[in-house]
Formats: C-alpha cells, sequence, structure tokens
C-alpha cells in the first residue's frame, strides 16, 4: 500500500507543477506599451488656389562667367591596366554575398557533423543548394564586372573620335568667324548658328562620357574588391576585333540547360526529395511564389495523431510542384538563351553595317581631298566629311562593344562565367536519385523530371 508520506510528497509535486505557470502568468510583464495603438502623424492636403499667368523663365541671362565651376576628376598619364579574364574571375573570387553564402555552407557542415540523421539529410541537401546557389552569384558578378569593362573600352575609344570631331568642328568655327571679320560671304550652306550649336553638342556629350567614365571605374573597383579611388582609372585591354562566327543555337542550348544552377538545384530537389527534406523542398517553393510552401502541418501530438494518414499527401503534392517548378524554369532558361544567341546574330549585322559605313565615309572624304582643286571643293565640305566620318568611327565602336556585351549575356545566361574561373561546385547529392519523386507508381503519369535512381547512400561530410 502506498504510505501516506509518498501520497503528500505526490501531491506536493502536482502542485509545485501548477503553480509554477499560474505564477508566470500572473507576474508577467503588465505589457505598459499595449492598449490603444497610436494615431501615425498626417499632414492636410490642403493649398493656396492661385491662377498662374507668368511668362516663361529666361535662363540665358544667367551670369556664369566668374563663375567657379568644379572640374570632374580625370584620369594623369598613369593608368592600370586590365584585361577581361582579370576582371572576369576578380569579381567572381571576391562576391561578398557569394562568399557570405560560403560560410553558410561551413557552418551547414558543422551542423552535419554533430546532429542527427534526419537533420543531416536535410543539411546535406541545403549544402549543396548553398554551393549552386554562391555560384550563381559569382556568374552575376562575374558578367557585371564584364559589362563595365566592356562599357569603359568602348567609352575610351569613343572619347577619341569625339575630341577629334571637336577640334574640327572648333576649327570650323574659328574659319567661320575669319572670314565674317573680313567681311568676306561664307559659302552657300555654311551658317554658323548649327556648327555653333554643334560644337555645343559634341561638348557636352563629352562632360557626360568624363562623368560615365568615373562611374564604370568606381563599378569595377567595388565588383573587384578594390579600394574606392575617384582618382584612379582602369584601362581595358581588349583585341578589336568583331567576332562574325556563326553561332550554334542547338548546341549553345544543350550546354546552357546542363550547366545552369538554377536547373541543377531543382533537380537536385526533385531526386533527393522525401520526408525528412520536407522543409528544404518548402523553403525552394517558395522561389516560384511567395504562398507556396507556406502550408507546413501543425506541430504536437494531438495534430500528429489526428493528420497523421493526412499528411501523408504533401510528398506527391511537392513533387508535382517541383515538377511543375522544374518545367517552368527550363522554358524560362530556354527563351533566355535563345533571345542571348539571337542578340549575338542582330549585333552581328549591325556591326557589319557599321563597318560599311565606315568604309563610305572614307572613300567619300578621300574622293573629295583628291579633287579639291579640280571641283572646287571649299575646305568646310572637307571638315563636314571628316566630321562624319568620326561620328561613324564612334557608331562602329558602340556596335563592336554591343557584340561583346551580347556574347558576355550569353555565357551569363548559360551560368559559365563562373565555372570558366574554377568555381565548379562538385555536389555530394546530385545524379543520386532516391527519393520519393523519383518512385512513381504509375510510369505512365510520372512526371519526374530526376535523372535515373540509384541505391548508393549519398554523404556530404567530406564535401
Amino acid at each position: 500500500m502506498v504510505s501516506l508520506a509518498a501520497v503528500i510528497m505526490l501531491l506536493r509535486i502536482i502542485a509545485i507543477i501548477c503553480l509554477v505557470p499560474l505564477a508566470a502568468v500572473l507576474s508577467g510583464c503588465a505589457c505598459p506599451s499595449g492598449g490603444c495603438v497610436p494615431g501615425t502623424p498626417c499632414v492636410p492636403c490642403s493649398f493656396e488656389p492661385a491662377e498662374i499667368d507668368l511668362p516663361p523663365p529666361d535662363l540665358a541671362n544667367l551670369d556664369c562667367k566668374e563663375c567657379e565651376l568644379l572640374p570632374l576628376p580625370e584620369p594623369t598619364e598613369t593608368y592600370q591596366l586590365l584585361d577581361a579574364s582579370t576582371c572576369q574571375c576578380s569579381a567572381a573570387t571576391n562576391s561578398a554575398v557569394a562568399n557570405m553564402v560560403e560560410l553558410e555552407r561551413l557552418w551547414a557542415k558543422i551542423v552535419i557533423e554533430c546532429d542527427t540523421k534526419a537533420v543531416q539529410e536535410n543539411y546535406c541537401l541545403d549544402r549543396d543548394l548553398l554551393a549552386l546557389h554562391a555560384t550563381g552569384l559569382r556568374n552575376n558578378a562575374a558578367a557585371s564586372a564584364l559589362e563595365s569593362f566592356y562599357q569603359l573600352a568602348g567609352l575610351e575609344a569613343q572619347k577619341h573620335y569625339l575630341q577629334q570631331g571637336i577640334d574640327e568642328t572648333q576649327r570650323t568655327l574659328s574659319r567661320i568667324d575669319k572670314l565674317r571679320k573680313e567681311g568676306i560671304d561664307l559659302p552657300d550652306g555654311v551658317s554658323r548658328g548649327p556648327v555653333a550649336a554643334r560644337l555645343h553638342e559634341l561638348q557636352d556629350t563629352s562632360a557626360q562620357l568624363d562623368f560615365m567614365r568615373i562611374q564604370l571605374n568606381g563599378q569595377l573597383q567595388k565588383l573587384l574588391g578594390c579600394p574606392l579611388n575617384e582618382t584612379s582609372f582602369y584601362w581595358p585591354k581588349i583585341e578589336w576585333q568583331a567576332d562574325f562566327t556563326p553561332v550554334d543555337v542547338d548546341a549553345e542550348l544543350a550546354e546552357g540547360l546542363d550547366t545552369r544552377s538554377d536547373l541543377r538545384g531543382l533537380s537536385l530537389v526533385l531526386c533527393k526529395m522525401d520526408k525528412t527534406t520536407l522543409p528544404v523542398a518548402r523553403a525552394v517553393l517558395a522561389y516560384a511564389d511567395g504562398t507556396i510552401g507556406t502550408v507546413d502541418p501543425r506541430k504536437g501530438l494531438i495534430h500528429v495523431a489526428r493528420c497523421f494518414r493526412c499528411n501523408q499527401h504533401e510528398i506527391p503534392v511537392r513533387c508535382r510542384q517541383l515538377s511543375l517548378f522544374y518545367t517552368d524554369t527550363e522554358l524560362l532558361a530556354t527563351a533566355e538563351i535563345k533571345s542571348a544567341v539571337f542578340r549575338i546574330v542582330l549585333q552581328q549585322q549591325r556591326t557589319a553595317l557599321a563597318q560599311q559605313a565606315v568604309e563610305q565615309r572614307r572613300s567619300q572624304l578621300d574622293e573629295l581631298e583628291k579633287t579639291r582643286d579640280i571641283k572646287n571643293v571649299t575646305i568646310f565640305e572637307i571638315s563636314q566629311a571628316r566630321g562624319e566620318l568620326y561620328q561613324a568611327e564612334s557608331d562602329l565602336i558602340e556596335q563592336v562593344i554591343s557584340l561583346e556585351l551580347a556574347k558576355v549575356n550569353l555565357r551569363k545566361a548559360k551560368g559559365i562565367l563562373a565555372k570558366e574561373c574554377g568555381f565548379d561546385p562538385v555536389l555530394c547529392c546530385e545524379g543520386c536519385c532516391d527519393g520519393a519523386c523519383c518512385q512513381c507508381q504509375h510510369k505512365s503519369s510520372c512526371q519526374c523530371k530526376c535523372k535515373t535512381s540509384c541505391n548508393q547512400n549519398c554523404s556530404c561530410s567530406d564535401r
């Protein structure tokens, strides 16, 4: 029989168990900041009505003759040489966000080594996805750096022809002023106003290019992981050659679909998803839409007992969602890669046309200079032809740079920029399709997108 002392001890334990939560509730925080929600600041929309009958401002009378306008930073005689390969790989290596993701992978590895098997399976898959995400970030960083690199190269080359156009227009304006001062009539079709307006337009374009040069150098310094310095300028080293080699659309598409990190990640989740990796699958599906993967079975013994059979249906639902997500992503990737290929084709055509325009301008200028004495060609006609040639040279540079940018865009769409710099992650679970999504009962309606299943156990503790 149970003794009286044991009964008293049991009652004391029950009393403590009941009183401790009650005491915590009664003695808890009174929430002094609770209660009514205060109003937010508000300004009434009340403005004075008026009838406006004022002339437009006359800004031509601004007195800027004595203004001390600050010049923009300009490069000195010494530049820092930079080639495309160094630019690409430095940006991929020094990507801050990608390096933060790598540290997250390190923490996942630490958790894998010390936690339960279920947690290990989750974090092993999560670690592979982090590796692919880091590679995608490095790919984007390399693409951004190369875009700034080629834009800066084009700017420096265009700046040269722009300055030649400014000098030629300035000489033409000086000739016109000299003839007017001497009282000599100007040739037909020659007027000071359009020439002066053209000079101001070229000078304004030159000032904008100076500012763009500072911006592009700053972007490169940030992407390459270098200190920001507005007085330090890069000089891009590139081969000024246009590549007119035809692009194979099917070959580029096949390579891109095999190397893109987003498709590799979705395929990996499809191949490895089971009951233990459902949290990872839900997180991946959230990238498609914020509402997908939000319905999570409630935790607790009561919910597990009541919904045990229903919870088993989540896996086929998630498999179907992942399959749809993969198909949609594959279609988008296909469109992106094909669009990038066709952009190269377009730029090859535009570059060829711009090259023909330069050849025509050169021939026209040579013809005018050779027949100057025979056909009484004026210096103004020759000067105009030179200006048109400088503009055509600048347009050709723009098209060549656009062609290089189109090629960079294709490599970015294929996801190979980081791979070219040695960032090709080796995944511990890739190729091992033993998840629930690859065990279809009805083969005729199977929507699995994963590879051939295998029975080997995947381990990433040593990766």
